[in-house]
């Protein structure tokens, strides 16, 4: 007998958040493309996520909220302490209305915290990089020629223009790129190499920097800003061009990779 398809059911979720790791992505990422219930399934999850965020967009809280919740805490004290002076069969008909409506707002704190919980980017891009370095993250095309990177990045259906840079000036030559999909939004990967085998992973795409999680350190340079990002060895810098994020990505010293991304960025 034939093996039954297996749907991926709790991966969709993990990668549509970007927590999987670059081999399990890809392997989530080929079964999608070919399994119309899974993509169906994934792109509800998209929607779902994208309206609660619109939806429960994070706003400062009212001063006086802690202190209504405290109120409303003691009133619900007062009406239990008088609940005990009635029959027995009057104290009980409310449980199940109280159990049902602690569970709804049970749910409601949990999507409300699901939802907006900080992105996870810098660790994703830490991720990929490791990947890369280990030979789990393949190329889709080796090339050290710019132009024609870009082309490919355009014929993959990447929607933003790639800026690939010839580095060489830098000591780093373009050994060629992939493109990431965590879901609908496409992102370029291209990697750099050094003189003594130094490896610069950058990717871009659509997004704002303002979308990033604290703990940043942040620098200036020529009027750009960029996010600095420490993850288990690898440094990951971020910096805003038009309607792109481009990120640069490496495990050399900390301070080259930001000098690094100082000058890709004010390249013309």
């Amino acid at each position: 007998m034939p093996t039954p398809l297996r749907h991926y059911k709790d991966e969709l979720q993990d990668w549509l958040d970007g927590r999987l790791d670059a081999e399990t992505c890809s392997e989530v990422e080929r079964h999608v493309e070919t399994c119309a219930e899974c993509r169906r399934e994934y792109e509800a999850m998209w929607w779902t996520k994208k309206f609660a965020a619109r939806q429960f967009a994070a706003t400062p809280a009212p001063a006086e909220l802690r202190e209504k919740v405290l109120q409303s805490f003691r009133a619900h004290d007062s009406a239990s302490d008088a609940a005990t002076a009635q029959p027995a069969f009057w104290r009980k008909r409310p449980q199940p209305m109280l159990a049902a409506a602690a569970v709804l707002v049970a749910a409601a704190l949990l999507t409300f915290i699901y939802f907006l919980k900080p992105s996870n980017l810098p660790s994703v891009m830490a991720q990929d990089y490791r990947a890369y370095q280990a030979q789990k993250l393949a190329l889709e095309l080796s090339t050290g020629d710019v132009k024609q990177m870009e082309a490919f990045f355009a014929s993959r259906g990447v929607p933003f223009n790639t800026r690939v840079f010839d580095l060489a000036m830098m000591n780093y030559r373009l050994v060629g790129g992939r493109v990431q999909r965590p879901g609908r939004q496409p992102r370029a990967l291209f990697v750099y190499r050094g003189l003594t085998n130094q490896q610069l992973v950058c990717q871009m795409y659509a997004g704002q920097v303002g979308q990033l999680p604290k703990g940043a350190t942040l620098r200036e340079n020529k009027g750009i800003k960029f996010y600095t990002y420490q993850t288990k060895g690898v440094t990951a810098v971020f910096w805003q061009e038009g309607a792109v994020v481009c990120v640069l990505v490496s495990d050399i010293a900390a301070e080259e990779v930001v000098q690094l991304a100082f000058a890709k960025a004010t390249t013309i």
